[in-house]
C-alpha cells in the first residue's frame, strides 16, 4: 500500500507539474510580442463573428495589423446616431469584405470612403463606411447581421458583397458541412429558418465550445504545428488552378436539385436584403465579387481552366445575379468582367500575395475594386437625387 501510496503522489506531482507548465506557457503565450491572436468567437445568432475589442497580427495569407472595435466590426468606432452632413455606407460580406489579408486603410471600404467624398451629388458630405464582412458567412448570416447590426447606424446605403465562389454553398443546409450556422429554406415562396443551431440545443453547445476553445493560445499553437507537420495542401498553380474554398459548380447551370436549391435560396436571401434595405430608405447595391481564375492575366490559363471543367463561360454565375437585379428591380455591379478586362491590360494579378493569382484580393485589387465600387455608388446617388 506504500508504494501505490507513493506511486499516485508522484503521478499527482508529475500532473501538476506538467498543468503548472501548460499554464505558464499560455501566459507567455499571451504576452509575447508575436502572439497572434484568433479574431472570432461564438455568436448565437450567426454561429460566429469578430472578436469586439481585439487586436493584433494576421500572417496566414498576406499580412496586417487587425483591430475589432468594440462593436465587432473591424475599422474605426462609430456612433449609433449618424453624424450632420454624413452619408453612410454599410458593407456587408464575408472574408472578402472583412479583408484581414491587407491593412486596413487598403481594404476596399476604405477605398469608397475616401472616393467616395469627392463624388458631386453628395455636395461635400461627409462619407462613413462600415465594414460588416465576417469571413465565412454566407448571405443568410449577412441578411442577420444587417438586421442586429448595420440597421443601427442608419446606414443611406446598403452595399451586400456576393463571393459566389461558396456563397451559393454556403447558403444550403444540404450542401454546407459547417453546420455551426444559420439556414433558411423556402417554404410556400418564404425564407424560413432552420439548421440544427436553431434546433438543437446540443448542437448550439458544440458550436459555441467549438470557437471559445479557440480563445486559447496554446490551441492555435498546436493548431499550427498539427498542420505545418502533417497536412500538405497542394498550393494552386496556373496548371492547376484549383482552390479548395470555391465550388466550380458555380460556373455551370446547376447539376442537381441541391443546386437548384442552393441558388434558388441566394436568389431569395438576396431579394430579402434588397427589400429590407429599401424598407429603411437606404440604396441598395449586390455586387459579385470575383474569383481568381476569372481575372488571371492571361487568357490562355483561363481557356485551359474552361477545357479541364468544361465550362463555356466564366461570368455564369454573375449573370445570374445580373438577370435577378433586372428582374426585381435592383443595381447589380459585377466586377468580375470589369477586373479581367484590367487584369488583362495591366498584367497585374489582383489576387494573392506569395502565391500570386489565388486567394483573397490583393492591395491593387482592393483598390480596383473600390474604385469601381465608388463609381457605382456616386451614379446611384446622383439618380436618386434626380428623381
Amino acid at each position: 500500500m506504500k508504494v501505490l501510496g507513493r506511486l499516485a503522489a508522484n503521478l499527482a506531482l508529475v500532473a501538476a507539474g506538467i498543468i503548472l507548465a501548460l499554464l505558464i506557457a499560455e501566459v507567455g503565450l499571451r504576452v509575447a510580442n508575436h502572439w497572434y491572436p484568433y479574431f472570432f468567437c461564438f455568436d448565437p445568432d450567426t454561429g460566429w463573428g469578430l472578436r469586439a475589442g481585439i487586436s493584433g497580427h494576421y500572417n496566414r495569407e498576406g499580412e496586417s495589423f487587425v483591430s475589432i472595435n468594440r462593436d465587432g466590426i473591424r475599422g474605426p468606432l462609430r456612433t449609433h446616431r449618424k453624424p450632420p452632413n454624413t452619408f453612410r455606407v454599410a458593407v456587408l460580406g464575408d472574408s472578402y469584405a472583412e479583408a484581414i489579408q491587407v491593412p486596413y486603410e487598403d481594404t476596399f471600404s476604405a477605398v469608397i470612403e475616401r472616393k467616395l467624398r469627392d463624388c458631386p451629388a453628395l455636395h461635400g458630405k461627409r462619407v462613413e463606411v462600415l465594414d460588416f464582412g465576417v469571413d465565412g458567412y454566407g448571405t443568410a448570416q449577412e441578411l442577420i447581421r444587417m438586421r442586429e447590426k448595420a440597421f443601427a447606424y442608419a446606414p443611406d446605403a446598403v452595399v451586400l458583397a456576393v463571393f459566389l465562389g461558396n456563397d451559393i454553398r454556403n447558403n444550403s443546409i444540404v450542401l454546407e458541412a459547417n453546420q455551426c450556422r444559420p439556414f433558411y429554406i423556402l417554404r410556400g415562396g418564404k425564407l424560413v429558418l432552420t439548421g440544427p443551431l436553431f434546433d438543437s440545443p446540443s448542437f448550439r453547445l458544440w458550436c459555441m465550445a467549438r470557437f471559445e476553445y479557440r480563445d486559447a493560445a496554446l490551441s492555435d499553437l498546436f493548431e499550427n504545428a498539427f498542420t505545418i507537420l502533417w497536412r500538405h495542401p497542394r498550393n494552386p498553380s496556373a496548371t492547376q488552378p484549383e482552390e479548395r474554398a470555391i465550388n466550380y459548380n458555380i460556373y455551370k447551370p446547376p447539376a442537381d436539385q441541391a443546386w437548384r436549391d442552393a441558388w434558388n435560396v441566394t436568389d431569395a436571401l438576396i431579394e430579402q436584403i434588397h427589400d429590407e434595405s429599401v424598407a429603411h430608405h437606404a440604396l441598395f447595391l449586390a455586387m459579385t465579387l470575383d474569383t481568381g481564375i476569372q481575372v488571371w492575366p492571361d487568357p490562355s490559363v483561363r481557356a485551359q481552366f474552361m477545357r479541364w471543367q468544361h465550362i463555356s463561360d466564366l461570368f455564369y454565375p454573375d449573370e445570374q445575379i445580373e438577370a435577378l437585379g433586372r428582374r426585381d428591380g435592383f443595381e447589380v455591379l459585377a466586377l468580375a468582367p470589369q477586373l479581367q478586362q484590367y487584369a488583362d491590360a495591366h498584367h497585374v494579378f489582383l489576387h494573392g500575395f506569395k502565391n500570386p493569382g489565388f486567394g483573397h484580393w490583393n492591395a491593387q485589387g482592393h483598390r480596383v475594386a473600390g474604385e469601381l465600387m465608388t463609381s457605382r455608388l456616386c451614379t446611384m446617388i446622383a439618380s436618386q437625387a434626380g428623381h
